[in-house]
């Protein structure tokens, strides 16, 4: 559901709008943006997975290694793609922060779940937010 959604969402959208608004294409062929989204998405996997044994799932729901491969295959893929936030970045419109990025860091850190890649993208774009009145 929510968390597999939040697998490519998190760190595409977030390396994204934390560069200033680039393409999905840029990210997976850069060495070093690939890794973080790569670090980003486990980090993303194991905040999932404490929230989904706290709520008490059966094991059989988790996220693991499928899940990711599942997001590099369509990420490879997709070009010059444009995620939401970035588009709403650029054209100056406010971004869904709270409720896309925020709140999965907030989960994580009550879960004592440690994300600290995810939590600098947040804090980042937090900022974009806050310097252009992105509300």
């Amino acid at each position: 559901g929510r968390w597999t959604k939040n697998v490519w969402n998190l760190p595409f959208n977030g390396v994204s709008v934390a560069m200033g608004g680039i393409t999905i294409e840029e990210i997976v062929q850069d060495e070093g943006l690939r890794r973080l989204a790569d670090i980003v998405m486990d980090e993303t996997i194991s905040v999932a997975n404490a929230d989904l044994k706290a709520r008490g799932e059966d094991i059989f729901g988790y996220l693991g290694d499928a899940e990711k491969k599942e997001m590099w295959n369509l990420s490879d893929n997709m070009g010059p793609y444009k995620t939401s936030t970035m588009l709403d970045l650029k054209n100056r419109k406010p971004m869904e922060v709270k409720y896309l990025f925020r709140k999965a860091v907030d989960r994580a850190n009550h879960l004592n779940v440690p994300v600290p890649h995810l939590e600098t993208l947040v804090m980042q774009i937090e900022a974009f937010q806050r310097f252009h009145s992105l509300y």
